[in-house]
């Protein structure tokens, strides 16, 4: 059984009206441990083979996507690779500059796509419960308002990441990012890099 609540959007097109979203409770973190005591009671497989199957098995993907692959794994999904500057590199810019060679790029993450058949296994599983522990957090400040503390943080900060913006409007992680990305869609601020690796800027540093 899994618990959700109901969160609350922030109004992004400043229209008054308010949206309810839900988002699933986490129970804590199922780790390499559990998986294979949980496959080795359904299988004939013991918990230390299990262990050194997926041990063997993230390094074979860590070695896919490093060599350019898409690594896809039928009935659970595809991972690739995605790359970033090395700490202290500049951006290069669209014209002119200087032009950044294979040693200024690195591996900055893996992107993972499910497979959709482990999204239908999931929802063949899954049994949901509403929960009333967690009333839906409602955010006090306006759009306006939240979007003056990011300029203010800007102004004595390099950048603003997804978690600061949190932290400063009280905001869902979720509900955060989509307000970030509609200001810089509108030309409020601006940003750099992408995924997990994305941050906002003031709009006249873009490009430094």
């Amino acid at each position: 059984m899994a618990k959700f609540v109901m969160r609350e959007m922030p109004d992004m097109q400043g229209k008054g009206k308010r949206t309810m979203y839900p988002k699933m409770i986490s129970r804590g973190t199922m780790g390499l441990d559990e998986i294979a005591d949980l496959i080795s009671s359904q299988s004939t497989f013991s918990p230390g083979e299990v262990k050194g199957l997926v041990t063997a098995l993230a390094r074979t993907i860590a070695h896919g996507v490093a060599s350019g692959y898409t690594v896809k794994i039928e009935e659970i999904g595809s991972f690739s690779a995605s790359l970033t500057l090395h700490k202290g590199v500049e951006p290069e810019e669209a014209e002119g500059g200087t032009r950044r060679n294979a040693a200024s790029v690195t591996i900055g993450g893996v992107n993972f796509r499910p497979d959709k058949a482990l999204i239908l296994e999931a929802r063949t599983r899954v049994h949901l419960v509403r929960t009333t522990v967690r009333r839906p957090r409602r955010p006090n400040l306006t759009r306006e308002e939240r979007l003056a503390l990011a300029l203010r943080h800007l102004d004595g900060h390099s950048l603003l990441k997804v978690a600061d913006y949190c932290r400063l409007t009280g905001l869902g992680r979720t509900a955060a990012a989509e307000e970030l990305r509609a200001f810089d869609r509108e030309g409020l601020i601006d940003s750099t890099g992408s995924g997990t690796h994305k941050v906002y800027i003031i709009r006249n540093k873009a490009g430094i």
